[in-house]
């Protein structure tokens, strides 16, 4: 009977992390040659151009960064100074989301620039309601330790309030394709607790560190 129990709670606690679901204008963000217009008079983002409004067009840098650039009459601009790999537009806003940083912006068009302006965790907070954000500096000794509760599923999301780069991290033996690379999601199934490792292709050197994520049930 001991033995079947501890088969039960492995198989239970075994590939607790399923796809988030995105809020749909999320999901339907800016793909590649995908026009998207710029009004200078309302100072709004919108796919339906009118007359006096500045369209661009999306494309992807050849790099292996995979960041956005966006062109007007034959000229590139970079989604912000340091760059963007996802965005979608939220009420008349392009939303920008670079997973090397784990950080969020607000792009405008000013002054024939496209700048970026960072987002703050509530503002972030607001496009994802249904997850708890997770901030890179609550990390200690790149660990940390994280509660959900029983019989509950719970999505998380790293959000860098630092200026640490991660750049390539991704999360360790986690299948599937996550469209913002620091969410995760993790089953009301788990029953033991359920160790994330988010790291540059596994490396565990001082220059690239992994961070170190623990799940427990038991908390809110």
């Amino acid at each position: 009977m001991k033995k079947l129990l501890i088969t039960l709670i492995l198989i239970l606690s075994a590939n607790t992390v399923s796809a988030y679901d995105y809020p749909p204008f999320i999901r339907d963000g800016i793909k590649p040659e995908d026009t998207v217009s710029y009004s200078p008079k309302d100072h709004k983002w919108t796919r339906q151009a009118q007359s006096d409004d500045i369209t661009f067009t999306k494309y992807m840098t050849k790099g292996s960064g995979g960041y956005s650039e966006y062109e007007y009459q034959n000229k590139q601009y970079e989604a912000g100074k340091d760059g963007s790999t996802y965005e979608f537009l939220h009420n008349g806003n392009l939303i920008s989301y670079n997973s090397h940083q784990l950080k969020f912006y607000k792009l405008d068009y000013i002054n024939d620039k496209i700048e970026a302006t960072e987002l703050s965790a509530q503002e972030v907070k607001n496009l994802f309601p249904n997850l708890e954000i997770v901030m890179i500096s609550s990390f200690k000794n790149n660990k940390i330790t994280l509660y959900k509760p029983w019989l509950e599923q719970k999505t998380f999301m790293l959000l860098n309030d630092t200026n640490t780069d991660f750049y390539k991290y991704q999360f360790e033996n986690l299948g599937g394709y996550e469209l913002i690379r620091g969410v995760f999601e993790v089953s009301k199934y788990q029953i033991l607790p359920e160790t994330f490792i988010f790291s540059h292709f596994g490396s565990k050197d001082k220059l690239t560190p992994p961070l170190k994520i623990t799940v427990k049930n038991g908390k809110n």
